[in-house]
């Protein structure tokens, strides 16, 4: 799920330049962009990592001292819109953040903040840095994200089995299809 490396390899400028972009010519070519550049992103995000060691039984009932590393994710809220994960653009970014209990930049991909977000019932989103940025992710706005790819996936699945059925010389067609040739 998450890495924590050297933070100051994170760099989202492309992204930065895209939401300024999109900020001043707000349409769907620039929130579309923004979006894919968010999707393709690794972030910073704040968190305190645990590495507790646990006695667990193997199969064969033996003993053994096995890592487990809990994860404590900062929280931002707002008064109004909730309480959400901050991710960060870069290092510079993160320096922002007022940090007094020893919260470390862990790097995370777009893919994977989507789904603490998801599993975490008490939070809205998440928020592309708060002290500046302030570029939320809602709940509702990545379960739309997450349809638009699954349909764009079966999209290209469809695609490339009809591309399959083609070369072998096979014609598909669809229940639908066969139902509206019958009427």
């Amino acid at each position: 799920m998450a890495e924590n490396q050297n933070s100051n390899e994170v760099r989202n400028d492309e992204l930065l330049e895209a939401i300024k972009e999109m900020r001043a010519d707000f349409n769907t070519q620039t929130q579309s962009k923004v979006i894919n550049l968010t999707l393709r992103s690794t972030f910073l995000v704040p968190a305190i990592i645990n590495r507790n060691t646990e006695l667990v039984a193997d199969k064969d009932n033996h003993l053994k001292f096995q890592d487990k590393p809990q994860a404590k994710f900062m929280l931002v809220k707002h008064e109004k819109n909730g309480t959400f994960f901050p991710a960060f653009t870069d290092v510079d970014e993160l320096a922002k953040l007022k940090n007094e209990n020893g919260y470390q930049g862990v790097k995370m991909k777009f893919a994977d903040l989507a789904t603490l977000t998801e599993r975490t019932p008490s939070v809205a989103g998440f928020v592309i840095n708060p002290m500046s940025t302030n570029l939320p992710f809602t709940k509702e706005m990545l379960d739309s994200i997450k349809k638009t790819l699954q349909e764009a996936k079966q999209k290209r699945e469809a695609e490339k089995a009809q591309e399959q059925a083609d070369a072998q010389g096979i014609t598909m067609t669809s229940a639908e299809a066969e139902a509206t040739d019958e009427s």
